[in-house]
C-alpha cells in the first residue's frame, strides 16, 4: 500500500491533473465497441497450460470505463495491468511496515546511505528481452515527472550494474520507509517502450529539482526543470502505446468493455507453480456481480455485499467470505467554525453520536456484514492498533457511550441551554447542523441519517445534504461544512493521523486547496508529549520521517490522546472488505484463520491483485 507524500505530490499534482485531463480523450490505446475485444499483443495461443487448465473468473467491481489505454501514465491506464501483467519490485506484507515478499526484486540491502536493489536474474518481458536495471531506473525518472512520493526520500538514482539499481537516501531519510516506497510501490515498465522519453537533460532535471523541493518546495516549482519535467510528462501520458509487454505470470489477450482475458504466461519464473490456465476477469457493476456470484459463474469478487445479499450468499452452496479489515469511515467535525470549535461541543456530539447504531443501519449485524463500529475513538484502524497502542493504554481513553446525561452536562458547562425541544446556543440562535456527504456513497448516506436522526432527538435540530462527490469534497476543502465524510487508509499510524489533521485535509499549504481551512484543527494544538506544534505540518514531517520503532509507538499514544480528548473527528466504523469465492470449480484457497483473515488475506485485502497473484505464485486457488 502505497504511503503518500502530499508535499511532493502537491507541488507537481496541479501540472499533472491538468495534462492528464488533456490527454485523456486524444490518448487511448482501446476504445471499446459492443462486439470484438481488442488485441494487446500477447498470444495465449502458445500457452499449453491455457490450452488446458481453467480460468478463474475474477470480477472486481467497475474495474476500467469505455477507453482505456495501455500506457499506465495515462490517465485512463488499466488498473488491472498491476501485479498480474506488472510486477512491482515487492509486495507488502501488510500490516508490516518492513516485511515484503520479493517479486521482480530478489534482494535489497543498505550500505553507506544507499538502497541496493538487485533485479532477478531471468526475469523476462513478454517479449522475450531481458527485464535490467535500465528498465528501473528509466521508470524510476519516468516516475519522477509524475511526483511519485518515493522521490521525497531521494536524492539520486542510477543502474551501476546489468542487475542493480542503487538509490541514494536523502540525508536523515529512515531506511524502512524509503524501502516502502521503492520497494512496494514501484513498477517497472520496459525500456523498449518508455526509454526512449528518458533524455539527457530529464536524467539530470529529476534529481536537481527534488533536491531543491527538498529544501525550499517554492523555489524548486520555479526552476526551469520544474518547467520541463512537466513537458516531458505531458508526451510521456500522451503517448500511444500499442502493446501491453508485462513481466509478470499473466498476458492481456483480449480486452472489452465487459471482460479481459489474461492467459497464463509460461516465460514466468514461476509459471510451474500456476495451476489456472489464465484469469477471466469481468467488469461489470455489482448488481451484475450478484447473480454471477449466486449461480457459480464468478469464482471471486470484491463486490460489497449489503444485508440482503450476504445473508443469501452465506446459504448458497460452496460460498465463502474471508474479511480482512480495511479503511475507517470517518466523522469529521469543521473545527474552526463556531460551535464546533469548542471542544466541549464536540465531546457532547460525541455523547449523543451513536456508532453501532450507525454501522448496524448501514451494514446489518450478519457476521460478515460490511463494516464494524469503533468502540474507543483512537484516530487509527484496529489493526494499527494492535501493533501500536497496547490495550493497557486504549483502557485509559475515553469510549463516550451513548450518554445523553453527559452531553447535556457538557453543553450547560459552555453556556448551551434548552428551549423545549431545541437546544440554543449562548448566542441565542438554535443549534443546528448539516452533515455532508457524497451521495454515492449510499452507506455513508445512510449512516448520517442515523446520526441526525439521534442528534435531533436530542435537541440539535441535524440534516443530511446528500450532493455530488466534487462539491462534497470541495466544500470540506474550503471548510464551507459543520460535519462531514473522510475516508482514513494505511498501514503507518502517523499516516492516518497525518491523512486527517495533516495539509492535505487541514490548514492546506499547497495544490488546488492552498489557503483553506479544511478541518479547522488548530493549526496551534497542545499535544500530549510533545506541547504546543503546528499539527499539520509536524504531522506531515513526522509521517515522511519516524520509521517503525519505539518514536513510532511513543507518537502513536500522543495522538491517540489527542483525538479521544479533542475530538476533531470521529472514527466511527470501520470498513470490512468482504471477498467472496467458491469452491465450486477451484480448491486450495489461501486459508482464513478465526479472525476472518490470515496473512494472505491481509494483503489481498490492502492490495488486491497483488494478494491475489502472490497466492497463485504461491500454489494456491487450484482446479478441481
Amino acid at each position: 500500500m502505497a504511503r503518500e507524500h502530499k508535499p511532493v505530490a502537491a507541488a507537481i499534482g496541479a501540472v499533472v491533473a491538468f495534462i492528464l485531463a488533456v490527454t485523456a480523450a486524444a490518448c487511448s490505446a482501446g476504445t471499446a465497441d459492443s462486439g470484438a475485444g481488442n488485441p494487446a499483443g500477447g498470444s495465449g495461443g502458445d500457452n499449453s497450460a491455457g490450452d488446458s487448465a481453467p480460468y478463474l473468473s475474477f470480477a472486481p467491481c467497475c474495474s476500467w470505463g469505455t477507453t482505456w489505454s495501455y500506457n499506465p501514465y495515462n490517465v485512463n491506464g488499466l488498473g488491472i495491468q498491476n501485479d498480474f501483467i506488472t510486477l512491482r519490485l515487492a509486495i507488502q506484507n501488510y500490516p508490516s511496515l518492513t516485511d515484503y515478499t520479493p517479486q521482480l526484486a530478489d534482494s535489497w540491502k543498505v550500505e553507506n546511505n544507499r538502497l541496493i536493489v538487485h533485479i532477478r536474474e531471468g526475469a523476462k518481458w513478454q517479449d522475450g528481452s531481458s527485464v535490467t536495471s535500465k528498465d528501473v531506473y528509466d521508470t524510476a525518472i519516468l516516475n519522477g515527472t509524475r511526483g511519485d512520493g518515493f522521490w521525497n526520500d531521494i536524492t539520486d538514482v542510477e543502474a551501476t550494474d546489468a542487475q542493480t539499481v542503487t538509490f541514494t537516501l536523502r540525508k536523515g531519510q529512515p531506511v524502512p520507509l524509503a524501502e516502502n516506497d521503492i520497494l512496494a510501490n514501484i513498477l517497472p515498465y520496459p525500456s523498449s517502450v518508455y526509454g526512449k522519453l528518458v533524455t539527457a537533460q530529464l536524467e539530470k532535471d529529476v534529481p536537481a529539482y527534488y533536491r531543491a523541493f527538498q529544501q525550499d518546495p517554492d523555489k524548486a516549482g520555479k526552476l526551469p526543470a520544474f518547467k520541463r519535467m512537466g513537458e516531458v510528462f505531458k508526451n510521456l501520458a500522451a503517448l500511444k502505446v500499442d502493446k501491453l509487454i508485462g513481466d509478470g505470470p499473466f498476458q492481456l489477450d483480449n480486452i472489452t468493455t465487459k471482460e479481459a482475458k489474461l492467459s497464463k504466461w509460461d516465460g514466468f519464473w514461476g509459471a510451474d507453480k500456476i495451476k489456472i490456465g489464465g484469469i477471466d476477469y469481468l467488469n461489470g457493476d455489482t448488481q451484475t456481480i450478484y447473480p454471477q456470484l449466486f449461480s457459480n459463474r464468478i469464482d471471486f469478487s470484491n463486490a460489497y455485499m449489503p444485508p440482503p445479499i450476504l445473508k443469501r450468499w452465506t446459504g448458497t452452496p460452496d460460498a465463502h467470505t474471508p474479511l480482512p479489515l480495511a479503511f475507517g469511515f470517518v466523522l469529521g467535525f469543521n473545527n474552526h467554525k463556531y460551535p464546533f470549535n469548542i471542544k466541549e461541543v464536540r465531546q457532547a456530539l460525541a455523547y449523543v453520536i451513536p456508532r453501532k447504531q450507525m454501522s448496524d443501519a448501514a451494514y446489518g449485524t450478519l457476521p460478515g456484514a460490511g463494516g464494524t463500529w469503533k468502540e474507543v475513538n483512537t484516530g487509527i484502524s484496529p489493526t494499527m492498533e494492535k501493533l501500536y497502542l497496547p490495550q493497557d493504554k486504549i483502557n485509559q481513553l475515553n469510549k463516550y457511550p451513548v450518554d445523553p446525561a453527559e452531553a447535556t452536562q457538557l453543553l450547560k458547562s459552555k453556556g448551551f441551554t434548552k428551549k423545549g425541544d431545541q437546544w440554543m446556543m449562548p448566542n441565542g440562535k438554535p443549534f443546528t447542523m448539516t452533515f455532508m456527504v457524497n451521495s454515492q456513497t449510499t452507506d455513508i448516506v445512510t449512516s448520517f441519517h442515523s446520526a441526525a436522526t439521534a442528534l435531533t432527538a436530542f435537541g440539535i435540530k441535524a440534516d443530511v445534504n446528500a450532493t455530488s462527490g466534487a462539491q462534497q469534497d470541495a466544500d470540506q476543502h474550503n471548510g464551507d461544512f459543520d460535519a462531514g465524510m473522510y475516508f482514513i487508509g494505511g498501514n503507518d499510524p502517523l499516516q492516518m493521523y497525518d491523512g486527517m489533521l495533516g495539509t492535505g485535509n487541514n490548514f492546506s499549504s499547497s495544490g488546488s486547496y492552498a489557503g483553506k481551512r479544511g478541518l479547522g484543527f488548530g493549526p496551534k494544538v497542545d499535544v500530549p508529549g510533545l506541547g504546543k506544534v503546528e499539527i499539520n505540518t509536524t504531522l506531515d514531517r513526522q509521517a515522511r520521517n519516524v520509521a517503525p520503532g519505539p518514536k513510532l509507538t511513543e507518537l502513536t499514544w500522543d495522538y491517540a490522546q489527542l483525538v479521544n480528548e479533542q475530538v476533531p473527528y470521529i472514527w466511527y466504523a470501520t470498513k470490512v472488505y468482504q471477498f467472496p469465492y467458491s469452491t465450486k470449480k477451484f480448491t486450495n484457497w489461501p486459508p482464513v484463520g478465526k479472525n476472518g483473515s490470515s496473512p494472505l488475506w491481509d494483503i489481498i485485502g490492502a492490495n488486491m491483485n497483488g494478494g491475489i497473484s502472490l497466492a497463485l505464485q504461491q500454489g494456491y486457488i487450484v482446479p478441481k
